[in-house]
């Protein structure tokens, strides 16, 4: 992505996402890096801006729609739903936020296969994101019956370096839309995600698959009693 410098913050992150909590810490045990410096064996890419790559890496992401294309409601469900997808299989996916011109999220990628010397190969980082922006840019051109870029080629990417970082990145993302002032400060937003939302509704679906069992198994005693 190749935003303007003056639509940036003094940090390099985009407006309106202050590192202000909403809930819970939320994130992992430690499994962050501590060195300052990329490591000996991570990957180097370089396009219009740096990318570094390494094993078992989190990475604080943000792409940006082209041109600051405005995401629909319905995009914007297109996006949170094609990011969650490979959650748990190609990559672990800690937090996520879609904006209406731009996404942030916190994702690690997983091993992929092995090489012919037994190493463990990665999923890489461009072909995870560029899964989600082609599969997505497919799918809002073909709803909003439009076509051409959705978006920018260029991503931002960091890898997190520690257990702070991950913390301070995961609350960044969650309160970017109030932040932001795309929604008030008592509203909901829907396109915010995290593996703790995952877990409440897959609790509250096993609940309710529960209670529609007991409540079906009830009325049908309760038929052949009144037989």
């Amino acid at each position: 992505m190749d935003p303007n410098d003056a639509d940036k913050n003094d940090e390099g992150n985009f407006p309106g996402s202050a590192r202000v909590p909403r809930a819970g810490d939320g994130v992992a045990p430690p499994r962050t890096f501590s060195d300052a410096k990329p490591a000996e064996d991570a990957l180097y890419f370089c396009r219009r801006l740096p990318h570094f790559e390494r094993a078992w890496a989190i990475y604080a992401v943000t792409i940006g729609t082209k041109l600051r294309r405005c995401l629909s409601p319905e995009a914007r469900t297109i996006v949170l739903n094609a990011l969650r997808h490979f959650h748990n299989t190609r990559y672990e996916l800690f937090a996520a936020c879609v904006m209406p011109d731009h996404v942030h999220l916190l994702m690690q990628p997983w091993p992929k296969e092995s090489d012919a010397n037994g190493n463990v190969v990665f999923w890489p980082l461009s072909d995870l994101l560029h899964s989600v922006k082609s599969f997505s840019a497919h799918q809002i051109n073909k709803i909003e019956m439009k076509a051409g870029a959705v978006w920018e080629r260029e991503r931002f990417d960091r890898y997190v370096r520690s257990d702070g970082d991950l913390k301070e990145k995961f609350h960044y993302i969650l309160r970017n839309p109030w932040n932001a002032g795309v929604a008030g400060q008592n509203e909901h937003y829907p396109w915010i995600w995290t593996q703790e939302d995952e877990l409440r509704k897959e609790r509250l679906f096993r609940r309710d698959a529960e209670t529609n069992t007991r409540d079906a198994r009830a009325t049908q005693s309760a038929g052949r009693n009144s037989g």
